[in-house]
């Protein structure tokens, strides 16, 4: 049976946690409005030809990006030919990006002589490939290997992957935090133009931090094998909680959690049922739960179909709301529920029109499953 995973980013977050060693010494926190820490930064490798000096002190009235990054990270690579076009608009604006790693000098040095692979159907450059050097020579790109920066940014705003942005703002106060090519790019120039709303932002964030803070007591708990007392507090954390995105994001890890724990699975449909009313609105949510779902009942661990039925209710009634680029996903699970209900000729139906409307890249892994539908098809399976 073909697979795949479509774990959004808050939840492969908790996932991961769980795995993280839980720090025993408090860090100061960092969080939208806080005044930004200096860079106590050992190497700076690249200093935009020149144009940029290092940067101790925040200068008043200039805006900065301290953004983290390391040379094994792939979407930290994926995000440098970004922030080189970011740095270029945005210099004569009075605007000066950092890219932070905690290696040491010698592993980056290294990584920079590394040619840049071409993008997948992309023209390769006749003159040859540029390196990473050459690539990032726009902006300033360092490393710390104390990793002081890294605590005094990353740790302390209870940021856990990278990469990771925050941009300091004309007051040297922090305005936005964030992933690097989700968004930055319109907080920046509104920070540029004095149009931020950073309390608005604020508000937002700060509760997301809350979660955070409480998500790592809750993954101890889940080390320890305290799940009750792991899912009691996600039920404290839901009750409280006002984002309807993170609310439907902890509905999905408590109903997750009771899928595969075979105490609590006479308590699953009540948590699919949250986990949907949360998640109304929210397409790409519905899609993960009805997703989990399918996954759920094709390895045996749920055995009550009547839940896939609720599950693709739910996702039929969202799909014509998901944005145009992520609808042949949404088809895609729906097409797996229908399987996996026995009517392989709706499987079907709807997975042929979902690579009709899928992306070039998407076709190759739908079409997979769409061969095996006919190959059972015509088995007469």
């Amino acid at each position: 049976m073909h697979r795949k995973f479509r774990i959004p980013a808050m939840i492969a977050f908790w996932a991961t946690v769980a795995l993280a060693p839980i720090s025993a010494q408090e860090t100061k926190e960092l969080t939208i409005g806080s005044k930004a820490p200096e860079l106590n930064i050992e190497h700076w490798v690249q200093d935009g030809g020149g144009r940029f000096k290092p940067v101790k002190k925040f200068e008043s009235g200039k805006v900065y990006v301290v953004e983290f990054w390391a040379t094994w990270c792939g979407p930290c690579r994926q995000s440098m030919p970004h922030l080189a076009a970011i740095q270029e608009k945005f210099a004569s604006q009075g605007v000066q990006i950092v890219s932070v790693s905690d290696e040491d000098l010698e592993t980056v040095q290294d990584f920079l002589k590394t040619k840049v692979p071409t993008p997948r159907g992309a023209k390769p450059d006749p003159e040859g490939a540029k390196t990473y050097g050459e690539l990032t020579a726009t902006y300033c790109l360092t490393t710390d290997p104390d990793g002081s920066s890294s605590k005094d940014y990353l740790e302390a705003a209870s940021q856990n992957g990278i990469p990771a942005a925050f941009i300091v703002g004309k007051s040297a106060q922090i305005e936005w935090i964030g992933h690097p090519m989700m968004g930055m790019d319109e907080v920046l120039q509104k920070v540029v133009d004095g149009k931020w709303d950073r309390e608005a932002f604020a508000a937002d964030f700060k509760e997301e931090q809350a979660v955070q803070k409480a998500m790592a007591k809750f993954s101890a708990l889940m080390q320890r094998g305290k799940t009750e007392e792991a899912l009691s507090m996600l039920d404290s954390l839901l009750a409280t909680v006002k984002n309807p995105d993170v609310k439907g994001q902890l509905s999905t890890i408590r109903f997750q959690i009771m899928m595969q724990d075979k105490k609590l699975i006479e308590k699953l449909p009540e948590a699919v049922q949250q986990a949907l009313e949360s998640s109304k609105g929210n397409p790409n949510a519905i899609n993960e739960i009805a997703w989990m779902l399918y996954e759920g009942s094709a390895n045996g661990l749920i055995e009550n179909k009547e839940l896939l039925k609720v599950a693709l209710k739910a996702a039929e009634a969202s799909v014509e709301k998901a944005a145009v680029g992520f609808k042949a996903s949404m088809m895609d699970t729906i097409a797996h529920l229908h399987h996996e209900l026995g009517d392989k000729k709706k499987a079907l139906e709807i997975q042929q029109a979902a690579i009709a409307i899928a992306t070039p890249e998407e076709k190759a892994s739908l079409q997979g499953f769409l061969d095996e539908l006919k190959e059972e098809l015509n088995a007469g399976k």
